[in-house]
C-alpha cells in the first residue's frame, strides 16, 4: 500500500486550510485530458485497481505523523485529525482497458473536499503511468498481426514501481508475457527469457555457450544467435538443435537482436526449414516499437514473436499524458475555471459510447449509448467485484478491435468524434458568462 505522504506538500496544506476554515462540503473532482498526445489517436485507461485497493487502506501511520510533526508546519489538531483519517468518499470510473479521448472524465472522486483534494497527486501518478504504457503497448498490439509479444523493458523503466506497472499495462493491452519475474509473481503474467550476449561471450566458442545453456534448459532452449556472425550463429544453433533431438527435446527458438532482421529472419527460416526444424520459432528484439514491428511484418519477414523493450517501457515518442484533476462540483453546485487555454466543462459528467463516436454529458442525462463511468467505491469501500487481470486484458483487446480502423492508424493523426451534449454546453456558457461578469444586464 502507498503511504498518504506520497503527495505534494500543497495537498496537505490545502487540506489543513480547508478544515481550519470550516470547508467540509462534498466536492467532485474529475480526471481527464484536454488534448491527446501528438502521436496518439486514442488512449487506454489503466491503473484503476491499484487506486481502489490503496484507497481502501489509506491511513497515516505513526511514523507519517511524526514526520509531519518534524516539519513544524501543521497545528496539533490537524495531526490528530490525520491520525484518524480514512477515505470516506465515492469513486466512479471507466473499466480498465477502455479507450478514451479528449474531455472525457475517466475517473471521478466524490468526497468532502479535504479528502478529495488529498488524493490528486496519488491518483494522477498511478493512472498516468499505467494509461501511458497501456496506450503505447496497444499500438504495438494493433500492428503485430497476432504474433507473440513480450515486454523486455525492465532494465530501462523508470524505477521499480514503474517496472511493475509497465509489465502489467503491456499485458493488459495485449502483450503475452514479460521478462519481469516479480511482475510474474505479483500479477500472474507469464514470464519469458533467453540469455544475454555476455553469456555467449563468456565461453570459448559460440557452440560451447549454446550447448551449456541447452544442457541446463533442454526443454526451454531459445538461443541468441547474433553475438558474432548471425548466419553462422543460426547454423550452430541448428547443430545444437539436432543434439537436443537425440536427447528427446526440441530447440524452442532463436533470437535475433541486431542487424537487418528482415533479411536475417528470412535466411534463418530457410536454414531451419531445410534442417527439418520448422517448429523452431524466430524471435526478434532490439529497439522495437510499433513502427519497427509493422515494418518488419510488412516486409514478409517470418517472425513468430517480438521482445519489445525500451521504447514501449518509456513510451519514448509520447512520454507523458497531460492529465488534469479538476474540481467540477462543490456543495452541489457546478464549478469551473476560465483560465485561457485551459478549457474545462463544469458539473459531474457521464460519457456515452456509440458506434464511432462518444457523447460527454451531465451525469443526470440519459442517452441510448453505453455509459462508461460506473460506481466502483462507496463510502470508502469497493462495491463492485473487480475483474482479474486476464479478464481486463480480454476486455481491452476487444475494445481495441472495436475502434474504427482509421483511429488505429499509427502513422496518421485521426480525430475520434467526441460530442458535448447540448445541456452541458449550455451550462458551460452560462457559468462562463456568470464568472466573467457577463450575465448581468
Amino acid at each position: 500500500m502507498v503511504s498518504p505522504l506520497f503527495t505534494d506538500l500543497y495537498q496537505l496544506t490545502m487540506m489543513c486550510a480547508y478544515l481550519e476554515n470550516g470547508k467540509r462540503e462534498k466536492a467532485a473532482f474529475e480526471l481527464f485530458v484536454r488534448e491527446l498526445p501528438e502521436k496518439r489517436n486514442y488512449l487506454i485507461f489503466a491503473g484503476l485497481e491499484e487506486v481502489l485497493r490503496t484507497l481502501e487502506e489509506f491511513r497515516f501511520t505513526s511514523e507519517d505523523i511524526d514526520f509531519l510533526f518534524s516539519l513544524k508546519m501543521f497545528p496539533d489538531w490537524f495531526l490528530d485529525y490525520l491520525k484518524e483519517f480514512s477515505f470516506s468518499g465515492d469513486v466512479y470510473a471507466m473499466d480498465e482497458g477502455t479507450p478514451f479521448f479528449q474531455y472525457e472524465p475517466v475517473l471521478r472522486i466524490e468526497a468532502p473536499i479535504a479528502e478529495a483534494q488529498l488524493l490528486e497527486t496519488f491518483v494522477m501518478n498511478q493512472i498516468h503511468i499505467s494509461s501511458l504504457i497501456a496506450s503505447k503497448a496497444a499500438r504495438v498490439y494493433s500492428v503485430a498481426e497476432g504474433k507473440v509479444l513480450a515486454d523486455f523493458s525492465l532494465r530501462r523503466t523508470h524505477g521499480v514501481d514503474a517496472g511493475l506497472k509497465v509489465a502489467r499495462s503491456c499485458y493488459l493491452a495485449g502483450f503475452d508475457a514479460t521478462s519481469n519475474v516479480l511482475a510474474g509473481k505479483v500479477y500472474g503474467i507469464p514470464v519469458v527469457g533467453t540469455v544475454a550476449h555476455s553469456f555467449i561471450m563468456s565461453f570459448e566458442s559460440e557452440e560451447e555457450a549454446f550447448r551449456a545453456y541447452a544442457k541446463v534448459f533442454p526443454g526451454n532452449t531459445v538461443l541468441l544467435v547474433d553475438t558474432y556472425d548471425t548466419v553462422e550463429g543460426v547454423k550452430k544453433a541448428i547443430e545444437v538443435g539436432k543434439e537436443l533431438l537425440e536427447k528427446g527435446f526440441k530447440l524452442k527458438g532463436i533470437r535475433l537482436d541486431s542487424g537487418n532482421v528482415k533479411e536475417l529472419a528470412k535466411i534463418a527460416r530457410k536454414l531451419l526449414d531445410e534442417a527439418g526444424m520448422s517448429y523452431v520459432k524466430i524471435i526478434v528484439s532490439g529497439g522495437l516499437d510499433e513502427y519497427k514491428v509493422k515494418e518488419i511484418l510488412s516486409s514478409g519477414a517470418p517472425v513468430d514473436g517480438f521482445g519489445v523493450g525500451t521504447k514501449v517501457g518509456t513510451s519514448s515518442d509520447a512520454p507523458y499524458i497531460d492529465f488534469v484533476y479538476k474540481l467540477v462540483e462543490f456543495n452541489g453546485k457546478p464549478v469551473m475555471k476560465t483560465s485561457s487555454g485551459k478549457k474545462m466543462y463544469p458539473g459531474r459528467k457521464q460519457v456515452f459510447r456509440f458506434e464511432g463516436y462518444d457523447v460527454v454529458s451531465l451525469n443526470d442525462e440519459q442517452f441510448s449509448g453505453k455509459p462508461l463511468l460506473k460506481s466502483f467505491m462507496r463510502d470508502g469501500k469497493v462495491v463492485k467485484s473487480l475483474p482479474t487481470l486476464a479478464q481486463v486484458r480480454e476486455y481491452a483487446i476487444e475494445q481495441i478491435h472495436s475502434l474504427p480502423k482509421e483511429v488505429l492508424s499509427i502513422e496518421e493523426r485521426v480525430s475520434y468524434q467526441v460530442n458535448i451534449s447540448d445541456k452541458l454546453n449550455r451550462l458551460y456558457e452560462e457559468l462562463r458568462r456568470e464568472l466573467l461578469g457577463g450575465s448581468k444586464g
